[in-house]
């Protein structure tokens, strides 16, 4: 992977900085690399200490486990309220590692932000991240990926989701609090773009680990409170818009800093068109969420459920 760090006379400078003020390298976390992360002006205290640790949000949420077409689905809730889920060991390690394999041999480019005056994509402090994006069955094991997820996670129309998104985060790596959802000045600008004019806004979002950093790396909610440390073959899903197509201000998330190794995850972001199995009913105001972290019995051969103490399903 290609991953530029910064300015390699920027990072001696403050290295040097540190050593002649008498601040060490911690056990943990890089000093030199802490103070980048501290004066970018895209993060703030309140962020980087939600990253530190696991937080669990709202205590007393379920764990689910449920066979869904005689698939394994197990949901940790982190919360219902903007709707924020993990899937734990969602995608086999096998396919994680030969998506892997098939990454390394592509090109991955400096990852750019929407600017919402222009539409277009631009370079910002706030992410220091390398990717790439490929069709969903541009290769055989994104075919295998993409199905295992549709199978899995029925009542989201995947077929309506971007192109795969591969994201490469090594040390210094990481990618400050945003939203998904596309704030465009005006409805002509938001036009301009394909994805939005065939199917509107980003409704969801679908993460999943493919590769974890040795420290940091987790994926931060400063809303909500909370920052969730996955395992490889996690997902993390959560939405990003209301019923009425209003951006959630829950959803505001960032990639934490990679204070040491690589972390590589894949994302495929849904657009709301086509997504009628979730949509409310007329006189409703809100996503039918349930059935995505507790379907009914009719939808399901095996169900469990149990206060969460976020390791349940490593027992």
């Amino acid at each position: 992977f290609h991953s530029p760090r910064g300015s390699p006379i920027m990072r001696a400078a403050l290295v040097l900085l540190l050593s002649l003020s008498g601040v060490r390298s911690h056990g943990s976390v890089d000093e030199a690399l802490l103070l980048e992360i501290k004066n970018n002006p895209h993060w703030n205290e309140e962020y980087i200490n939600t990253c530190n640790g696991d937080k669990i949000g709202v205590p007393g949420l379920q764990c689910h486990i449920y066979r869904i077409f005689l698939y394994t689905v197990k949901v940790e809730v982190r919360s219902l309220d903007s709707f924020l889920v993990v899937l734990k060991e969602f995608i086999p390690s096998a396919y994680t590692d030969e998506l892997l394999e098939v990454i390394k041999k592509e090109e991955l480019e400096i990852q750019s932000t929407v600017d919402k005056n222009t539409g277009k994509n631009t370079l910002s402090a706030g992410r220091n991240a390398n990717g790439t994006f490929f069709p969903h069955h541009e290769y055989e094991i994104s075919s295998k990926i993409f199905e295992h997820i549709q199978q899995r996670f029925p009542f989201i129309e995947f077929r309506m989701a971007e192109q795969f998104q591969v994201l490469s985060y090594k040390s210094g790596g990481h990618y400050a609090p945003h939203y998904d959802y596309l704030d465009y000045a005006t409805e002509e600008i938001a036009n301009r773009c394909a994805w939005y004019r065939g199917g509107g806004n980003r409704l969801m979002t679908f993460l999943f680990i493919m590769q974890t950093a040795e420290k940091g790396g987790g994926t931060v909610f400063p809303r909500i409170g909370t920052s969730v440390q996955p395992e490889k073959g996690d997902a993390i899903v959560w939405l990003n818009m209301d019923a009425q197509h209003e951006k959630l201000k829950e959803s505001l998330h960032g990639a934490c800093p990679i204070w040491e190794g690589t972390k590589t995850a894949a994302t495929l972001w849904m657009r709301v068109r086509g997504q009628e199995l979730l949509l409310p009913c007329a006189n409703e105001k809100e996503f039918d969420i349930e059935k995505l972290v507790h379907p009914t019995e009719k939808q399901l051969l095996y169900k469990r459920d149990w206060i969460c103490d976020y390791g349940c399903y490593t027992e």
